[in-house]
């Protein structure tokens, strides 16, 4: 029976073609853009907090009162920040959920009538497929595909059903789910690969379309 859409005339070797073309795009659909891959599953992050801050990460400090002081204090390579009022602080010798409550108790006893958001912010490198690969220190409020925008998004080639995540210079995972969020998924010093899509999938409609005008000429030869 000739498949819907098959141009009429159309049998043996060139269709055998068209078919084959068809099938092995399909085939390579599912495999560059399709389902998550089971190591999505394999993700496996402390709880949020619990992880120490390392060097390079960063405090976010918020003042309602002396906005001039709000920014983002990042954490020296011997584990300590300048901090506004504070001054040096050691940051790296217990967990960021500890940091987060220490600093706001700090700052409590030293302000008056104003109050003070304490936020730490995990260093991630963002590479690959996307328009501004680098190093950013990343919110952990923020989904994977907000990291993703920091970098500038993907290119119109980057595969964003197959991002890599690697730890210490392992793969851990291929076909993250963009959709997590940052404080379950990710720690310092992670890496986020966006590859590109696969040449046949980008191309596909053009290749198709190029057999079965092949496919077409090998009709009329044999007719």
């Amino acid at each position: 029976m000739r498949p819907r859409g098959f141009p009429l005339g159309m049998s043996g070797p060139a269709a055998g073609v068209v078919i084959g073309v068809l099938m092995g795009a399909a085939t390579f659909g599912c495999a560059g853009g399709g389902q998550q891959s089971a190591g999505e599953q394999q993700v496996s992050v402390v709880a949020p907090g619990e992880l120490p801050l390392v060097p390079g990460d960063a405090v976010r400090l918020t003042f309602s009162r002396e906005p001039d002081l709000n920014g983002e204090y990042t954490i020296d390579e011997d584990g300590s920040a300048i901090l506004p009022l504070l001054g040096q602080r050691q940051l790296t010798d217990r967990s960021a959920a500890q940091v987060k409550v220490d600093l706001g108790a700090e700052f409590a006893e030293i302000t008056r009538n104003q109050s003070v958001q304490v936020a730490y912010l995990r260093r991630v490198r963002v590479l690959g497929e996307v328009r501004n690969p680098g190093l950013y220190q990343v919110d952990q409020t923020l989904m994977i595909d907000d990291v993703i925008a920091l970098a500038g998004g993907a290119t119109e080639d980057g595969n964003l059903k197959k991002v890599r995540l690697i730890r210490n210079g392992d793969e851990i995972v291929d076909g993250l789910d963009v959709s997590r969020s940052v404080a379950t998924s990710l720690e310092s010093g992670d890496q986020l690969f966006v590859p590109k899509t696969p040449w046949i999938v980008r191309n596909g409609a053009v290749l198709i379309a190029a057999c079965i005008s092949a496919a077409g000429v090998i009709v009329a030869f044999t007719n």
